[in-house]
């Protein structure tokens, strides 16, 4: 059986979008990619057993509104990525940190006190009150991200940005401290605890927040700027 010819999927889109916008001479990274998922798409089609014909029309309607697609691309050239990053990460991430923060600082105002948990011959103290509250943070910045269209690193980055600040702040920490008052196993073990307590289990509670919003629900019909 001949092969069949398939259709030309980068001249498809480029015509399509040229037939209500000017031609975008800079966005060749996003009609590849948008040729790529139409023709994923019609493969599909056909391999449900849906001829040339009906498989192209279904391909097509991927895309409700060229007219809207072309001014989508235009726009989101002229944001640029790093616009578009610190719509989908900087911001949603800084909302996470600075709603967590704020309510650890009312909790220590209402002179809450962190329950003290031995483990062993060592002391622990949990915020649970604020332990449990973070997956609240957790899905805000997920969703933030989210509705600005990052993707999956984006918005998990957002919604466990909380963690991943204490992370870095304690990786700076703890090589000043060897330095300053010497190497110590006894040292590590604290800090191996402190990691723990600041980064491990509220990243575990942003997470259970986050979950949510790292599904993917779909292909995008907005496609974002290369970068």
């Amino acid at each position: 059986m001949p092969d069949q010819k398939k259709p030309d999927w980068k001249n498809l889109v480029r015509e399509r979008m040229e037939s209500h916008e000017p031609a975008p001479t800079d966005c060749e990274e996003v009609v590849a990619e948008l040729a790529a998922h139409l023709e994923e798409t019609y493969e599909a089609a056909q391999s449900q057993g849906l001829n040339e014909e009906t498989a192209l029309k279904r391909t097509l309607r991927e895309v409700e509104d060229w007219r809207v697609l072309a001014a989508d691309i235009r726009h989101a050239k002229q944001e640029g990525p790093m616009n578009s990053r610190t719509k989908n990460l900087w911001l949603p991430g800084a909302a996470t940190l600075l709603g967590a923060s704020v309510f650890l600082m009312a909790l220590q105002r209402t002179s809450f006190q962190p329950r003290l948990v031995w483990i062993g011959h060592t002391a622990m103290l949990f915020y649970w009150p604020w332990l449990a509250g973070l997956p609240v943070f957790g899905a805000f910045g997920a969703y933030l991200s989210q509705r600005a269209h990052g993707p999956l690193k984006a918005r998990l980055a957002a919604g466990l940005s909380p963690a991943l600040v204490m992370l870095v702040t304690m990786c700076v920490i703890l090589p000043v401290g060897l330095a300053l008052d010497g190497f110590s196993m006894f040292r590590l073990f604290y800090f191996a605890l402190a990691l723990a307590n600041w980064v491990v289990l509220p990243a575990f509670a942003l997470l259970l927040g986050a979950a949510p919003f790292l599904r993917e629900t779909g292909v995008s019909r907005r496609p974002q700027p290369q970068g």
